[in-house]
């Protein structure tokens, strides 16, 4: 199972970088929970999502506001049905033009070859930096 569970991320990563949304839906579980812990004030469409539509919408919404460059999974360890997945991501934000890259770790469990709980991780701080092009200053220094 897990090397074809390996083959089928390998081709859900590629298909929802180039914006293959029915092939991506196709693999997300009606009950599927989302939990991407990012900044909410600065990507008001993450944070946690449930159930299938409210994720699909999600998807939707980081299309429509950053242009997927590439989407590349650069290590994956499977086991059973659960994966962790680290994924180097290139985007354009489509406001900006700014090009943003950051590393994405992702932890899915699977049910019958279908996503059911999805949860996302990203250095937010520096994801914030890159779209509002420029550094956080911080009101004091860490002692």
């Amino acid at each position: 199972m897990d090397s074809s569970l390996r083959e089928k991320l390998h081709k859900l990563y590629a298909a929802y970088g180039s914006g293959q949304f029915d092939e991506v839906i196709d693999m997300l579980d009606d009950h599927i929970t989302m939990t991407s812990y990012a900044p909410v004030a600065v990507f008001p469409y993450l944070g946690r999502q449930q159930g299938k539509e409210a994720v699909v919408a999600t998807i939707h919404a980081a299309h429509a506001e950053f242009e997927y460059l590439s989407y590349t999974p650069v290590f994956m360890v499977t086991e059973h049905e659960n994966a962790a997945v680290i994924v180097l991501a290139r985007l354009r934000q489509r406001t900006t033009n700014r090009i943003i890259q950051l590393f994405i770790a992702d932890f899915l469990r699977l049910e019958g070859g279908r996503i059911f709980e999805l949860r996302e991780f990203m250095d937010s701080f520096d994801a914030v930096q890159q779209v509002l092009g420029r550094e956080l200053a911080l009101s004091q220094k860490p002692r």
